[in-house]
């Protein structure tokens, strides 16, 4: 598959071509680590293409925000997850909140506070129901206009949540200059082979109890991501996080999956308690 093939594959699905498959939107549930009561979903998007299969985010969001196509799909993923929201709420599911990641087109765009607006009347669902990942490929230019269409955003309710913090361009001075309310913890501070390190360099944990520590005197809420062991949670339950999601809680699940985890889960945790 070349980058045109996949351009054109692209836009064709976001037409609703069914010839190129289907977009689906699954979601990872964040959890309270105290208890692990569930509390809200991460929305991711995959595609499922007739000859590719199914294709993860990374393969095709860049390919989607360098041709111009990363509004169109993030309006989609958007709609999808407000919509999936509302429709849990219709069936008993209380998910309290839905992340969305947002990328650099969105993030820029003039319509980014009507798109918003927009979705979550098209669901009926409340804007703090929404929480939006700021999270970027490349860096964000952040011109007053810009500024003032994410404060917009806060001003209306919707959460704004810092993602991959400690990875890419997601750096501290994004702190300074947005008012955030979630930072997200980036995997990359765990512990783990996955973690490249010099040998006098500081411990994972250290990192991470500082950076909670930054947090915590911000006022944000802290959800540290990629927790996959049963010593990453004892970490995260040490460090007095209060919240996590990763494949050690569950992985990103269709909507019906999600659903009766949720149920589940939540009964679980009623009778431990």
């Amino acid at each position: 598959m070349t980058t045109p093939d996949l351009v054109t594959a692209l836009r064709a699905v976001l037409a609703g071509d069914p010839g190129h498959g289907a977009l689906e939107v699954v979601h990872q549930p964040v959890v309270g680590v105290a208890a692990g009561t569930p509390l809200g979903a991460e929305a991711l998007v995959r595609w499922h293409h007739p000859r590719w299969g199914t294709l993860p985010p990374e393969s095709f969001v860049p390919v989607a925000e360098r041709a111009g196509l990363g509004l169109q799909l993030d309006t989609h993923v958007l709609r999808g997850a407000l919509g999936q929201v509302a429709a849990w709420d219709a069936d008993g599911v209380r998910v309290h909140r839905v992340g969305v990641n947002l990328g650099r087109t969105s993030l820029h765009s003039p319509a980014l506070v009507d798109l918003v607006r927009q979705a979550c009347d098209l669901a009926g669902a409340l804007p703090d129901r929404l929480v939006v990942e700021v999270v970027e490929q490349h860096e964000l230019t952040l011109t007053p206009a810009r500024l003032a269409g994410l404060q917009a955003l806060a001003d209306a309710d919707v959460t704004l949540a810092l993602d991959d913090f400690g990875a890419g361009y997601a750096r501290v001075g994004l702190l300074a200059q947005l008012p955030f309310g979630v930072l997200k913890v980036d995997r990359s501070l765990l512990p783990g082979p996955h973690r490249a390190a010099a040998p006098s360099a500081p411990e994972a944990r250290r990192v991470l109890a500082g950076v909670v520590a930054l947090a915590g005197a911000l006022g944000l809420e802290v959800t540290v991501e990629g927790v996959e062991t049963a010593a990453h949670h004892a970490l995260v339950t040490g460090l007095g996080v209060p919240h996590a999601q990763g494949w050690f809680y569950a992985p990103a699940m269709p909507a019906d999956v999600f659903a009766d985890w949720w149920r589940a889960r939540v009964a679980t945790v009623a009778t431990a308690g």
